[in-house]
């Protein structure tokens, strides 16, 4: 649940709401009050407001709402700004080019680590990870690649989103140790069952986490053939890292 501060004005809760669509396809008013903690007559009252911009629509589904397509363009307009214009895509392209395999590039969204960019090697695989598609930020090598290189404050934070118990953060903090350590995070069955990842995290010019360069395929696929992966990857954060005009 989106936690929703009374103290704040309407912005801020028409951005709650907008965020709430991040998360689920599709909404009632109702549920939207439940996860955001906003009572359902504003809720109702914002719907309208953001229905007549085009950032909210009518799903259909009687008496739910889902994102409307305004958020197409922005999705749009977010990638030739914040991906360099389609340099990411290519890089990955090459990526999956030199594996056979998924790459992907993923970023943190809140509590989550969200999937802006992907691309297909000649060999299928069937994973969740896809643009638009998010994870929480906690287990699997995607979201912890990110998380070790965040706060600690906002590492914090993420547990308590996600209700992890005390002995969850603990073993969890370990894992971030030895990806900050190592430098890439590696996983197998953490998000999709027998698949396996490894992720390089990616940095702006200030060092500061902004996503991570993914490679994925089933784990009979990876077996003495890890290393080689691994290579490919790293290479290819780093290329986006220097990217002129990433983040900064």
């Amino acid at each position: 649940m989106i936690s929703e501060k009374p103290a704040h004005g309407p912005g801020h809760r028409t951005g709650t709401i907008l965020a709430a669509f991040a998360e689920q396809s599709s909404m009632t008013a109702q549920g939207i009050a439940r996860h955001t903690g906003i009572p359902v007559s504003a809720v109702y009252r914002h719907l309208q407001d953001l229905m007549r911009l085009g950032l909210v629509s009518q799903a259909r589904t009687h008496g739910r709402y889902c994102a409307g397509s305004l958020t197409v363009q922005m999705a749009e307009n977010y990638r030739r700004e914040m991906l360099n214009g389609g340099t990411v895509r290519r890089r990955l392209t090459r990526l999956a080019a030199d594996t056979d395999e998924l790459a992907a590039f993923l970023i943190p969204s809140g509590q989550q680590v969200l999937c802006v960019e992907v691309a297909e090697g000649s060999r299928v695989i069937k994973c969740s990870f896809s643009p638009g598609l998010s994870q929480p930020l906690t287990f699997g090598a995607s979201a912890q690649a990110i998380l070790a290189h965040l706060p600690a404050e906002r590492v914090t934070e993420v547990c308590e989103a996600h209700r992890l118990s005390r002995e969850e953060a603990e073993l969890l903090a370990v894992d971030l140790h030895r990806v900050r350590e190592r430098g890439y995070a590696m996983s197998t069955g953490a998000v999709d069952e027998g698949v396996w990842g490894v992720s390089v995290p990616v940095f702006d010019r200030r060092g500061q986490v902004t996503g991570t360069v993914s490679t994925m395929a089933p784990e009979f696929r990876v077996r003495g053939n890890q290393r080689s992966l691994l290579t490919f990857t790293h290479a290819a954060a780093q290329d986006i890292s220097r990217l002129e005009e990433f983040p900064s």
